[in-house]
């Protein structure tokens, strides 16, 4: 099987999967830019969207330490598999030639404790799933899966990684294992070397991994959320209009092949193209001419056909009725 996933390479690293901004971030992003003005619920999304950038954002700083990784190794960001009833996710995946390394990212700041009897993590009067509990369970699913797909069995180890240097971790817990288990980025490249020497076997060559690492990138499911059925929002919720690139006001027209921003008079020729991406992710991913009218604010079915005959891929059905397939 040939090797066709995009990859970097440096000093005998790869990075099979790259780690991009996750889905849930970029509509959360779009909700908040299109809900109306005073809205309910923009509180509590704010506070999801801060949440989710917080995790991204301590994700992201493991990329330093990961690039001192010595030898042969594979690296797979945000993985996402099924397991046959449901899907799981995992933060980072590193493969090695003796055994598979998950790391847990958590970037949490304050006074952190996990309780391994108790099963949970505490953070003042705050109460979180045990982290090691949580990847444990990410083990597990990882090495059945790897058996039932690719009838392999190899050594699946992980690591808590805490982040932030902003907190404080204390181990309520007579496993003295939880030091080898739960760590601060800080530390991670000197735990990972420690962590080879337990499994000094050799069991794939670098051909056999970059195998492995297809399959699973093959397997990928991306997360699509839908913010607007989870918060039991709709149509009506959000702002109408094509939003102006320079002061992110919703004022621009369509004057001459062309929008220009009434408020601070900005000029863009495909500033339309965000709105009906928005309007992929938030509404539908088929528009129509109607639709779209109302949704950019634009009279003219002429025109709108025109913006939506060069952005969209396909169409569907006749000109009069056609609808159009949004990327």
């Amino acid at each position: 099987m040939g090797i066709h996933f995009n990859r970097m390479e440096r000093s005998g690293l790869m990075i099979i999967k790259p780690r991009i901004i996750p889905p849930d971030i970029a509509h959360l992003e779009m909700l908040l830019h299109r809900i109306k003005p005073h809205h309910t619920k923009i509180p509590q999304l704010e506070e999801i969207l801060s949440a989710k950038q917080a995790g991204w954002s301590g994700e992201q700083s493991l990329d330093f330490h990961l690039d001192y990784l010595k030898g042969p190794h594979y690296i797979l960001h945000n993985l996402r598999l099924n397991d046959g009833r449901h899907f799981f996710q995992i933060d980072t995946v590193i493969l090695f030639p003796s055994f598979i390394l998950i790391l847990e990212a958590k970037n949490m700041i304050g006074q952190i404790s996990i309780h391994r009897e108790k099963r949970e993590m505490r953070r003042d009067t705050e109460g979180f799933q045990d982290p090691v509990e949580q990847a444990e369970r990410q083990k597990y699913l990882l090495d059945e899966w790897l058996y039932n797909h690719l009838g392999i069995r190899m050594p699946v180890d992980f690591l808590v990684v805490f982040t932030n240097r902003r907190c404080t971790l204390e181990f309520d817990s007579s496993d003295s294992s939880i030091y080898e288990k739960v760590i601060r980025a800080t530390s991670l490249i000197d735990t990972i070397e420690k962590k080879k020497g337990f499994y000094p076997r050799r069991l794939f060559g670098k051909k056999e991994l970059s195998r492995i690492g297809q399959a699973l990138v093959d397997a990928h499911k991306e997360y699509i959320p839908d913010y607007m059925s989870r918060y039991n929002l709709n149509y009506s919720d959000l702002q109408k209009g094509v939003r102006c690139p320079a002061c992110g006001k919703y004022s621009m027209k369509r004057t001459k092949m062309k929008w220009e921003c009434s408020v601070c008079f900005h000029i863009s020729l495909y500033a339309h193209e965000q709105a009906l991406r928005e309007y992929a992710v938030l509404v539908a991913k088929i528009i129509s001419n109607k639709e779209a009218r109302d949704f950019l604010r634009i009279s003219s079915r002429h025109v709108v056909y025109r913006l939506l005959s060069a952005y969209c891929k396909e169409r569907r059905g006749s000109t009069k009725k056609a609808r159009f397939l949004l990327e």
